[in-house]
């Protein structure tokens, strides 16, 4: 029987490759293909110079303090890609307005002064600037002066920039920002966007804040707002449902209290927290990149602090979800469908067979997962954004990225396959019931990535989610949780060969064989240990 279900392993994993290079192959021939952002040509470091240069010369500061992050204009290429019109406006504006570019955060020692600069990240070219530095107006006319001064300043702004003050009108004031103006470029549009440029003014007449943008269309900003909102909607629905899970694996805990292992799953907890709680440290930059530029300076510790806090609570879900889960199998007199503990004598057979099977299990998932992706594209007009809060350049060490893939196999195999399919299937006793209902909610929570439709995410992890279930039934805990593992060790391993770096190339390669790497080094701890108690004396 192991037999003919390795060989079906072994034939899906063939699937997937062929699913997966052959997807490519088609992704390869659509020469017109548009790509929303090309990697930066530029260093952090390049981009923190050519700031401090252009803040040095126009504010007359000496020594400055600086911190670099990306940043991306989500909604402006959504609306481009959605539009089919991103190509369009590279032409037009994609070097002086480019959607994506390093914000560059200068402070001077006394922290008297505050400014971020926007730096293209191909050339260095100064896209934008903002200051906090007390000098500008916060009520009445932008600058207190007379109207006609305060144009005429801005007139001169402008022009200043390489713009002809003629080809804008003013428009009406942001109930937001009441101390700036902005001017809209009645010509060269694109599609119906159009050139906005937000200034503000000193009482002596410096430009303090330049800020390009564009205005949208309401009817396709209302459709993204709808579209976020959405996953906003189904992310929280999961969150309940993982509450619920978590008060369901407390009901359990309290109820076999006296059968219950409260030890097993332990080490896995401390693993999971351990590795999130250092990603949330590394992402500190992102947390930059999603406050932006308008709240006070503490705000991006304040929110690594309180995701830190989440991942606490986190920790005692999954902690709930291994714990029970195991007694919910152990008492159906299916045990091994949850994972031998270290003591046992198979231990180390069973990392090395999850391994196996995960690996496999792994690149059917992969092929499957490209397959949805190309279908969705150009069957169903799906796209996606980039997003600053997940990009590696707003990671401070890039190289830990990949070791996020643990901690989410760690979670959501505990919560969705091990305790939630356990749990329905005591409820429901339907095994399609039991593997559906936790892999809908699980993909739920993965609806805030930048891809529209948001439904297509849901879809696309649900079927993921689907042939996880059946994979657990058939094989349990390690096989999936090694599958999970190695899916994303793959992806995000992949994600550092992009960087063309020869560091994180190879950290990327590394990472790519951590699964194997680890269930080999599990194996042999644990056949040292069997070795070493067979030799001690009785």
């Amino acid at each position: 029987m192991n037999v003919r279900w390795n060989r079906l392993l072994l034939l899906l994993a063939a699937i997937g490759l062929v699913l997966y290079f052959g997807v490519n192959a088609l992704y390869n021939l659509q020469a017109d293909k548009e790509t929303p952002v090309e990697d930066p040509t530029i260093t952090k470091q390049e981009a923190a110079a050519a700031a401090k240069d252009f803040v040095r010369e126009r504010f007359n500061l000496g020594e400055l303090r600086s911190f670099v992050y990306y940043q991306t204009e989500k909604t402006r290429s959504g609306y481009l890609q959605k539009t089919q019109l991103l190509d369009a406006y590279k032409k037009a504006y994609g070097e002086r307005f480019p959607l994506d570019y390093y914000v560059v955060e200068l402070s001077s020692p006394l922290q008297t002064a505050h400014y971020f600069v926007k730096v293209n990240y191909h050339n260095r070219d100064i896209v934008g600037w903002s200051t906090r530095a007390g000098i500008v107006a916060k009520s009445g006319s932008p600058a207190g002066l007379p109207d006609a001064d305060t144009e005429q300043l801005a007139d001169e702004a402008l022009a200043e920039r390489g713009w002809n003050p003629a080809d804008f009108q003013l428009q009406p004031p942001d109930p937001q920002a009441p101390e700036q103006l902005i001017y809209e470029k009645s010509d060269e549009a694109v599609g119906d966007a159009k050139l906005q440029i937000r200034l503000s003014l000193t009482r002596n007449g410096v430009l303090a804040v330049y800020e390009p943008g564009f205005s949208l269309p309401a009817a396709e900003k209302l459709w993204l707002e709808r579209q976020d909102s959405m996953a906003s909607t189904m992310t929280w629905i999961s969150t309940g449902f993982s509450v619920l899970l978590a008060i369901g694996g407390i009901v359990v805990a309290i109820v076999a209290r006296k059968r219950m292992n409260f030890r097993k799953g332990l080490l896995m907890t401390v693993i999971f927290t351990t590795i999130y709680i250092v990603n949330n440290l590394n992402m500190y930059p992102s947390f930059k990149s999603m406050i932006g530029t308008d709240t006070y300076e503490g705000a991006a510790i304040v929110g690594v602090l309180f995701v830190n806090f989440a991942t606490l609570l986190m920790a005692l879900w999954v902690y709930i979800s291994l714990a029970a889960g195991h007694q919910l199998w152990e008492q159906a007199g299916l045990t091994r469908l949850s994972w031998p503990g270290w003591r046992e004598p198979d231990f180390g057979r069973s990392a090395l067979t999850g391994m196996g099977r995960g690996y496999l299990l792994a690149i059917f998932l992969l092929g499957v997962q490209q397959t949805l992706f190309y279908t969705g594209e150009t069957g169903f007009g799906v796209w996606a954004v980039n997003d600053a809060s997940n990009s590696l350049l707003n990671m401070l060490v890039p190289g830990l990225f990949p070791l996020l893939a643990w901690a989410a196999a760690i979670s959501e195999e505990a919560a969705y396959r091990l305790f939630g399919i356990a749990l329905f299937k005591k409820l429901l006793r339907f095994d399609f019931i039991a593997v559906l209902v936790p892999s809908v909610f699980w993909a739920a929570s993965h609806t805030l990535y930048p891809i529209y439709p948001v439904y297509t995410r849901l879809i696309e992890v649900t079927v993921i989610g689907i042939i996880l279930g059946y994979a657990y039934l058939k094989y349990g805990f390690m096989t999936t949780l090694f599958a999970h593992a190695c899916m994303d060790s793959i992806l995000m391993g992949l994600s550092l060969l992009a960087m063309k770096d020869g560091a994180q190339i190879a950290l990327g390669a590394l990472y790519v064989l951590l699964p194997a790497l680890t269930a080999l080094a599990l194996a042999w701890l644990h056949k040292r240990r069997r070795g070493a108690l067979a030799e001690t004396p009785s």
